[in-house]
C-alpha cells in the first residue's frame, strides 16, 4: 500500500511535468516550542518548511521537511514528507502523503489520504493514515487528525485540532486536543500559541493521564496565503514532548 502511494504521487509529477513548466506556488518556515506542563514530561523543539510545486491548476507536489529536538531525551528526530495534492475545485484539495521519520533506533514510515475544504469563514483539513515501525511490526498503528481555523480579523486567527497517534503494540498512544489563536505580525509572518490536552496511554508512563500543554511558534509563508496545502504529518512530529525515560 505504502509503495503504491508513493509511486502514484511521483508518477503523476513526472506525468504532468513533462507536459507543462511547473512552478512553485508556496512554501513556509516554521520553529516552534512545545511542552508538557507536567514536570514529569519531556520538551520538543521543532524546525520545519515545506514548498509545493504546481503543475498546473488541478495537480501539485509538496515536500515537507524538518528537525525536532527532544531536549529531555537528549535526541533530534528527522522528518520528511511528499504529498501529492489534487485540486477539484477552488474550495477542496485532496491528496496522498508518504514519510519517514528516524529517531536514533526508530525509524518510522507513515503513508495515507488527507483533504482539506474551504467552508465560508472556516478552513477544514483532516488525514487517516498508518505508521509502520520498521525494526518492529507489532507496533504499528494509526495516524488520524482533523482541524479547523477560522479568521476573526484580518490580523488574529482561531484554530482547533484532535489528533491520535495510535498502538505502538500499547506501548505509547496520545490522543491529542488543541486549540490556538494566532497573529499576523506582518504579510507573510505570524506568531502563534496552542494550549492543549494529551491523552496519553503508556505503561511507561503509570498507565493513562490526562497531562496539559503548551506550543509557542512563529511561521513565515511565501507564495500563497497559507503557504502549503495540506499541514505537516509524521508520528513524533505531532507529539508536544515524549516522557524522559
Amino acid at each position: 500500500m505504502k509503495k503504491r502511494i508513493i509511486y502514484s504521487i511521483l508518477a503523476a509529477s513526472t506525468t504532468i511535468g513533462a507536459a507543462q513548466a511547473a512552478e512553485i506556488s508556496g512554501g513556509y518556515l516554521n520553529l516552534d516550542y512545545s511542552t508538557f506542563t507536567d514536570t514529569d514530561f519531556g520538551d520538543a523543539y521543532n524546525l520545519n518548511g515545506a514548498a509545493e510545486l504546481a503543475f498546473s491548476r488541478a495537480f501539485s507536489a509538496q515536500l515537507d521537511l524538518g528537525v525536532q529536538r527532544f531536549q529531555d531525551l537528549s535526541e533530534t528526530a528527522t522528518n520528511w514528507t511528499l504529498h501529492g495534492n489534487l485540486h477539484t475545485a477552488n474550495n477542496a484539495s485532496f491528496g496522498l502523503f508518504y514519510g519517514q521519520e528516524d529517531l536514533d533506533d526508530a525509524d518510522f514510515e507513515f503513508y495515507g489520504i488527507e483533504a482539506g475544504f474551504d467552508a465560508g469563514p472556516a478552513e477544514i483539513e483532516g488525514y487517516l493514515g498508518r505508521q509502520d515501525l520498521t525494526n518492529a511490526s507489532d507496533l504499528d498503528g494509526t495516524l488520524f487528525g482533523i482541524s479547523a481555523k477560522t479568521e476573526l480579523t484580518d490580523a488574529w486567527e482561531l484554530s482547533t485540532s484532535f489528533d491520535i497517534v495510535d498502538n505502538f503494540g500499547g506501548a505509547l498512544d496520545f490522543n491529542l486536543f488543541a486549540i490556538g489563536a494566532s497573529y499576523a505580525a506582518a504579510d507573510n509572518a505570524e506568531v502563534y500559541g496552542n494550549l492543549g490536552v494529551a491523552h496519553v496511554s503508556s505503561p511507561l508512563v503509570s498507565g493513562s493521564s490526562n497531562e496539559a500543554y503548551v506550543t509557542v511558534g512563529v511561521r513565515v509563508n511565501f507564495g500563497n496565503d497559507r503557504g502549503t496545502t495540506f499541514g505537516r504529518r509524521g508520528v513524533l512530529t505531532q507529539l508536544p514532548g515524549l516522557p524522559g525515560l
